[in-house]
């Protein structure tokens, strides 16, 4: 055995492992005798172990004796996940600002609105409009359609029939059904793209990006003047999707720490393929 695993915290760390490998699809928790049996250890000290867990409210135990994982575990994991997507979305989105020479922001869902938390991109002189901190709807932009894109129809209906408006671009879907139908052929193609839809002479493609269980946290997306955007769209759509394909593969992956790649590694990127392709 490695000297680290035999440490009060490796230890439990094996205890709140074999809690989420039990899972709720196989058992409904492990008491401490099957956590013992589980783990090859004796029950009293995986009972010591087990009780500041609970106490911290990193494990639940319920009146059978059973142990699952708690909510603040939970809620650890998902600040972390935050973290990690904070950390590794920069350098793809710089990579793709220059690949397309437009702006690339990363967008999160926030309840019936898309909020911009991220941006990077090349300096020119006609850009959108800054979005940081900026939330839209998401009926009628990329990032809403992208971030929609594992929702059913009836899904949709519910988070935005109640307060749905059209959006003020002329292009702007008018109908919930219309936004369902758009959100479909998006899905389709791997990335959405809209033209004067959130605003008359604004294009934008994106692309969701998911965490290591699959699940969308977070959009990639390109907004610029649509007399510049609009004829390469598909183009720009393709190499948005590959960026959140890669994005994701780097988020469900253990951080494997090596040297940044050089110069000329960086440039000799195609299409964010090759070397973008390895997890960092």
């Amino acid at each position: 055995m490695h000297e680290t695993q035999d440490t009060g915290a490796a230890k439990i760390l094996a205890i709140l492992e074999a809690l989420a490998q039990s899972g709720p699809v196989v058992t409904r928790g492990l008491t401490v005798s099957g956590l013992a049996r589980s783990l090859g250890r004796d029950k009293s000290s995986i009972s010591r172990q087990l009780k500041p867990l609970v106490d911290l409210g990193l494990v639940e135990r319920d009146d059978d004796g059973l142990h699952r994982l708690g909510w603040r575990l939970f809620a650890l994991a998902t600040q972390a996940g935050d973290q990690r997507l904070l950390l590794l979305a920069p350098p793809v989105m710089r990579q793709l600002a220059r690949q397309v020479k437009e702006r690339v922001h990363l967008s999160i869902c926030r309840n019936d609105e898309v909020l911009t938390i991220l941006s990077e991109g090349p300096h020119r002189a006609v850009e959108a409009v800054q979005w940081v901190g900026r939330t839209v709807p998401m009926s009628c932009t990329s990032s809403g359609r992208a971030l929609l894109f594992d929702h059913g129809p009836d899904e949709i209906r519910a988070l935005l029939e109640h307060d749905f408006r059209k959006g003020p671009g002329s292009k702007a879907p008018a109908t919930v059904e219309a936004v369902i139908d758009r959100v479909g052929r998006a899905r389709a193609l791997g990335y959405a793209a809209v033209v004067d839809e959130f605003d008359d002479d604004l294009a934008a493609v994106a692309a969701p990006v998911r965490d290591g269980h699959g699940r969308i946290v977070a959009a990639l997306n390109i907004s610029a003047p649509t007399y510049r955007l609009h004829k390469t769209m598909n183009g720009v759509g393709r190499q948005i999707s590959q960026a959140a394909q890669y994005l994701s593969q780097a988020l469900s992956s253990p951080p494997v720490p090596h040297p940044p790649p050089s110069k000329e590694q960086h440039s000799a990127l195609p299409g964010l393929s090759g070397e973008m392709r390895r997890i960092s």
